[in-house]
């Protein structure tokens, strides 16, 4: 849960529960003084001791999914559940936070700043816009009629502004309060003005890692456990469950592709009696890419398509439309719109119609039955007996942590995995699924956190230990590239080494270096070593190593960075306010007590 929190957590995370906040109190009407106090059996969670229920999660949810129907985007449920408990998570660290600092607002505040400032959500409404836009005079005429404001609607209307208004506040003054500390100093301004403008000028020696085989060497097994041991901390791992379960494919029947063939064909003869082709794909097509542009695929040349595809549409005539050709997509109908020739290629423009391979709701519905059986003959029997008995196979989703998605089975399947934190081994989950198939889930085991034992990351450890090993016997290569440099030159050295000297062009430290990337090993090294001189054997595991020489290394210009001094400095401000902002929300969040009961409850709107 709260390594996803802190990868959301962006720099200007406060300005985002201002307008997430926002758009709840005046666009969905939530009432978050709801959330309260109660038992276990009526929250979707508790945060820090302070509980969301059950009835006012549904509510902001069902609320979000409107909002989002409105503006035309399609809601994906599991998205949205996240993504609203993510904000109730915020809302709450950050208000509590906010209540340990004393950091609070007064209501002439609150008045000055919605009169002044009123949120984006209030500057979309139809009531204050002109033309389309905001127009600042109606709000005013609002916000400061006596009469307007005698209305209990309207009332409760700017009540619910100022409190939004006076939660932007507060977060403000948090920002403010964190802020204040951070100082710049000359010597600062002066390193990030050499990161923008310093360059050096460099030729350097690559030598690629040396299989151990080509050098008669291999891997002990007292080598591997001590890798293991100098990397332990590598292999930890938070609290993990790992579970069993049975896939059910959604496989269309021959009975249901041949009532698709029966629509395709259909179709082709709506377009023979005079049905616009394109009016018709933007209706019936299930391409979701081509359909909302009438089926169109734009101009493409031979071998661009499917093999049927492609043999069909460079054959017909431009206007003509094909029969009902059929491919791994499903069935398609194809009309040529124009064949012309680009730098001696014969191309076409096209369009299709696509009715995709899938499974009749009867095919589904005995999907389901079949899944339903295996799981009630798995609650008595186990789901690797069960499943054993109806010749399924049993896969393994590996240990995974909370709040992952089981990998093979895709997005949404993260409540399923948290589930089986609260649960016992033998658990099971109820069938559940997507478009493409149906599941059942049992717990198989549940570990703490800890170091994974060296049998489970095996792989891995030797893996590494290998490029380590590898990198290292081609660091030895260059340090005899390095000895004989000094008195030979690096050309000489490195062609006797039969190694190819490289000189890219000057670059500065964030930038890609031509032939090795963005690599800070490699720029550190260039930047660190004094002109004219050979540097240290640089490895880059599994890359392999790097002997770098510097030309030229550009120097400061003193008077570039007097005259931008001011504008680097309030730059360089911004980012270590920016950073101690950051580091203070991860902080906050690191240390929050969460409990999350998301998935007891059937999560729906």
């Amino acid at each position: 849960m709260m390594t996803k929190l802190r990868e959301r957590t962006a720099i200007i995370l406060w300005l985002v529960i201002f307008a997430f906040v926002g758009l709840i109190v005046v666009e969905w009407g939530a009432d978050f003084s709801r959330v309260g106090r109660g038992g276990r059996g009526v929250n979707v969670g508790v945060v820090n001791g302070e509980e969301i229920s059950f009835n006012v999660f549904q509510d902001v949810l069902r609320s979000a999914a409107q909002s989002r129907a409105r503006e035309e985007r399609r809601p994906d449920q599991a998205e949205l559940v996240q993504e609203t408990w993510e904000y109730f998570v915020r809302d709450i660290v950050l208000r509590q936070e906010m209540e340990k600092l004393d950091i609070t607002v007064t209501d002439e505040e609150v008045a000055e700043y919605t009169r002044r400032f009123p949120p984006q959500a209030v500057r979309n409404l139809q009531a204050f816009q002109t033309d389309g836009e905001f127009d600042p005079v109606k709000y005013e005429q609002f916000i400061t009629d006596p009469a307007a404001l005698s209305d209990p609607a309207n009332q409760a209307f700017v009540m619910q502004i100022e409190s939004m208004m006076r939660e932007q506040l507060r977060n403000y003054k948090l920002q403010r309060l964190l802020m204040e500390s951070v100082h710049v100093t000359p010597g600062e301004v002066r390193e990030y003005f050499a990161e923008q403008h310093q360059t050096v000028t460099v030729e350097y020696v690559h030598a690629r890692p040396v299989r151990l085989e080509e050098a008669g060497l291999g891997i002990t097994e007292e080598e591997i456990v001590a890798y293991y041991q100098r990397n332990r901390q590598e292999y930890e791992h938070p609290e993990q469950v790992r579970m069993d379960y049975v896939y059910f494919p959604k496989v269309p029947t021959a009975e249901d592709s041949a009532a698709v063939a029966r629509e395709i064909d259909m179709l082709a003869q709506e377009i023979d009696a005079g049905t616009d082709f394109a009016t018709l794909a933007r209706q019936v097509s299930e391409d979701p890419g081509s359909a909302p542009r009438g089926g169109d695929l734009g101009s493409f040349g031979r071998g661009r398509m499917v093999p049927q595809f492609d043999e069909v549409v460079f054959a017909l005539e431009e206007g003509e439309v094909s029969e009902p050709v059929e491919t791994r997509f499903g069935w398609h109908l194809i009309k040529l719109e124009e064949r012309f020739e680009e730098d001696g290629e014969e191309k076409v423009r096209a369009r299709h119609i696509l009715l995709q391979h899938r499974p009749s709701r009867r095919t589904a519905d005995r999907l389901r039955e079949r899944a339903e059986q295996l799981h009630a003959q798995a609650e008595e029997q186990g789901l690797a007996a069960a499943a054993r008995a109806a010749g399924m196979e049993i896969r393994d989703t590996g240990f995974l942590p909370r709040d992952a998605s089981i990998p093979a089975l895709g997005e949404g399947t993260a409540w399923m995995v948290n589930m089986m934190f609260t649960r016992s081994p033998g658990a099971l989950t109820p069938v559940s699924g997507n478009d493409d198939g149906l599941w059942i889930a049992q717990l198989a085991r549940r570990r703490d956190a800890g170091v994974a034992p060296l049998e489970e990351v095996r792989d891995t450890v030797t893996r590494a230990l290998t490029q380590q090993k590898e990198t290292a016997l081609a660091a030895q290569r260059l340090e005899e590239v390095r000895r004989m440099a000094v008195t030979e030159g690096l050309a000489a050295a490195a062609d006797q080494a039969e190694l190819t000297v490289r000189t890219p062009e000057p670059f500065r430290r964030a930038e890609a270096v031509p032939g090795v990337g963005r690599e800070t090993a490699f720029t550190g090294v260039a930047f660190r070593t004094p002109p004219g001189e050979v540097s240290e054997v640089v490895e880059m595991s599994p890359r392999g190593a790097y002997l770098i020489k510097v030309l030229d290394r550009s120097e400061i210009d003193a008077e570039a960075l007097a005259a931008q001094h001011q504008q680097l400095h309030d730059e360089l401000l911004a980012r270590k306010r920016e950073q101690v902002v950051q580091n203070w929300f991860v902080a906050v969040f690191d240390a929050a007590d969460i409990e999350d009961y998301r998935h007891e409850f059937n999560l729906i709107y």
